[in-house]
């Protein structure tokens, strides 16, 4: 079992070498000492050196990200190849939310019984100093085949989310890349202490954004934008999973794309129905969404209020809504020959 005194060992010797040199002795499957997991990728700067965080989601699950959403956790451990969170009970596996696109998997973090995602602590040289690191070296997804990696890819509000690629996987989501990544060990004492205000058993997912919207650029007129004559319904302001709490991450989990300076309802709804989805969804100005379903528990409310989530100017047209904060503008094909009506709001 790898502890404090063995891994500060290991790394001091190594520091007084002018080059990193990777040991031969073979590394303990169990890390005992709390650890926080670093996210590396030295050719893509949007990531590298961040850290796993924590969000709380529905059914004491835990959704992963790097960037500024989620709660920094600092005492995660190795248990046989698995890392644990213990004060929330919770182990990474993977499952859920396979795409079509790029096959990846989502990585998640539960205390149900999930086939595990199963690692390997191997020496590593840091990317930046050349210094002598501890990485997870990904093996598997438990009862499944051996090999694959784990990458991150865009979600929301700068964040990313952790996924799982299969081994021999080639395939590549041009609106989303699911980027490789090292998982590397970083003991708790080489970082300052968390605050209190970063325990994850004080963390509350709020009813109402809180976040701050993107300044807008227009000025809308309307709450939504009337698309019946293109052949879709506006259903209202859809939910993600961090205002629903109910466990499924995205609302709608087909194909997406993105555009920071040309993304509108209409644009959004042409790219979904090019990719065969029914309904289709933008948020965060820039964002859309594709899929051919809606949970109940992401209908959208009915009343006029509820579309003040929505409340985010298109990118690429400052008279419009493009959803919010976690928050779908969502419509619908409407059926041939049925009358195309939007939702009546109250």
């Amino acid at each position: 079992m790898i502890n404090r005194r063995t891994i500060s060992a290991l790394l001091a010797g190594a520091a007084v070498s002018s080059a990193c040199t990777i040991p031969t002795e073979p590394l303990d499957n169990n890390i005992a000492y709390p650890f926080r997991a670093q996210v590396q990728n030295a050719t893509r700067l949007e990531v590298h050196n961040q850290y796993l965080n924590l969000l709380v989601a529905g059914g004491g699950d835990h959704h992963l990200f790097i960037g500024p959403v989620g709660v920094p956790t600092y005492d995660l451990t190795l248990v046989d190849g698995v890392v644990n969170h213990v004060p929330n009970g919770v182990r990474l596996v993977i499952g859920g939310e396979f795409s079509e696109i790029d096959h990846t998997t989502k990585l998640f973090s539960t205390g149900r019984g999930d086939d595990r995602a199963i690692f390997e602590p191997t020496y590593g040289c840091n990317p930046d100093t050349d210094e002598l690191q501890i990485e997870l070296q990904f093996v598997t997804w438990q009862n499944h085949p051996t090999g694959g990696h784990i990458c991150v890819r865009h979600a929301f509000d700068g964040s990313h989310e952790f996924r799982y690629s299969p081994p021999g996987n080639t395939l590549i989501d041009v609106n989303r890349e699911c980027i490789k990544v090292t998982l590397v060990v970083i003991p708790t004492t080489d970082l300052p202490p968390p605050s209190s205000s970063t325990t994850l058993s004080t963390v509350t997912i709020p009813a109402t954004s809180t976040s701050a919207a993107p300044t807008p650029t227009g000025t809308p007129t309307e709450a939504f934008t009337d698309l019946t004559a293109s052949g879709y319904r506006f259903l209202g302001c859809a939910p993600e999973e961090r205002w629903a709490n109910d466990g499924p991450f995205r609302t709608l989990s087909g194909a997406s794309e993105a555009s920071a300076d040309a993304m509108t309802n209409e644009r959004c709804l042409a790219f979904c129905e090019s990719q065969g989805f029914a309904y289709a969804g933008t948020e965060w100005r820039q964002e859309c969404w594709c899929g051919n379903e809606v949970a109940d528990t992401r209908v959208p409310a009915t009343t006029l209020a509820s579309l003040a989530a929505c409340d985010h100017v298109c990118t690429g047209d400052p008279t419009q809504f493009c959803g919010g904060d976690a928050w779908l503008s969502l419509y619908q094909k409407c059926a041939e020959g049925e009358a195309c009506e939007n939702v009546a709001f109250t």
